[in-house]
């Protein structure tokens, strides 16, 4: 019984290692199988050797899209003969435990960054607690300064303030002379000749016809005039195209039997990983892809110099 027990143990152990193995260290003993080097690989995946050493000891640089590396993996195993869909099984496997120590730091970040805005509120409260008490014993000490002036002792310097005031001193007699000279004097003048204003409206100014005039003379920009592409795969090809304007108007991995027209304007820069497995019409004309070596990838502008 106690024999039973420990193979089945044994089994379990063996079952969790067989799930532990990575993608890298697969395909690390399949080459090693093979008989094949890491330059080798390098060479016939277009690679640096450096990238394949990370593929195989699984280190993934986080500006690459994970969809790049898987198909770096898929292109890794389908040169060994491995099944892709384990390798591809394994890749998903591994990121998914990689992304739950992420979730726990950016948890742990989001905590300590909350605990610091409280920590900057409270210090907040205190500060506006201290400006109001300063500005409510601001306001006592003005409201008691103009008590004690309102007292009926200090009248008395009012009142001999206005009695003294030298205006009232200096003030001009009005007479019946005055006033007939301070009254403005009316001139007779002739009628002139009524304003036709809806003339004066209707007419353009000097600057309304400059600008139209300006505006007439100035060439319009023309924009830039699309081409259409089109390309078909008879095999898996992952490709990047970008036109003149740095946008990205396809990039990834194309399925085989795929046709995908595209448009943008010219010149593009076209990336293909198998250029010859893809057949390419640009304005409809059929691109001669006869000069791109075979298994490698290519990097070209369209239209061809």
């Amino acid at each position: 019984m106690q024999a039973g027990i420990s193979s089945i143990m044994t089994d379990e152990q063996v079952a969790e290692q067989t799930q532990a193995i990575g993608p890298g260290q697969m395909l690390r003993d399949a080459r090693t199988a093979k008989g094949l080097t890491v330059d080798d690989v390098a060479n016939r995946l277009n690679l640096k050797s450096s990238n394949v050493q990370d593929l195989e000891a699984e280190k993934f640089d986080e500006r690459i899209s994970v969809t790049f590396i898987r198909g770096y993996y898929k292109n890794y195993a389908k040169l060994l003969d491995v099944p892709q869909a384990e390798i591809l099984q394994a890749f998903d496997a591994l990121n998914a435990a990689k992304q739950e120590p992420a979730k726990l730091q950016s948890f742990s970040r989001k905590m300590a960054k909350q605990a610091s805005d409280d920590r900057l509120m409270m210090v907040s409260y205190v500060i506006l607690a201290i400006i109001l008490a300063m500005v409510v014993v601001w306001w006592l000490q003005q409201s008691n300064t103009t008590t004690a002036d309102s007292l009926p002792g200090n009248t008395t310097n009012t009142s001999e303030s206005v009695v003294s005031s030298p205006a009232q001193e200096t003030a001009p007699e009005t007479t019946p002379e005055t006033l007939e000279a301070s009254q403005p004097q009316v001139m007779d003048t002739e009628p002139t000749e009524p304003v036709d204003l809806e003339r004066i409206e209707s007419a353009p100014t000097e600057t309304q016809a400059e600008n139209t005039a300006a505006s007439e003379t100035e060439p319009q920009e023309t924009l830039p005039e699309q081409v259409e592409l089109v390309f078909q795969f008879s095999a898996d090809c992952w490709v990047n195209i970008l036109d003149a304007t740095g946008e990205a108007i396809a990039y990834g991995v194309k399925k085989a039997g795929r046709t995908m027209p595209v448009s943008g304007v010219p010149p593009f820069e076209v990336t293909l990983g198998a250029p010859d497995v893809v057949q390419i019409r640009y304005n409809g004309e059929a691109v001669d892809m006869a000069g791109f070596p075979k298994g490698r990838t290519a990097k070209f502008n369209l239209p061809l110099n």
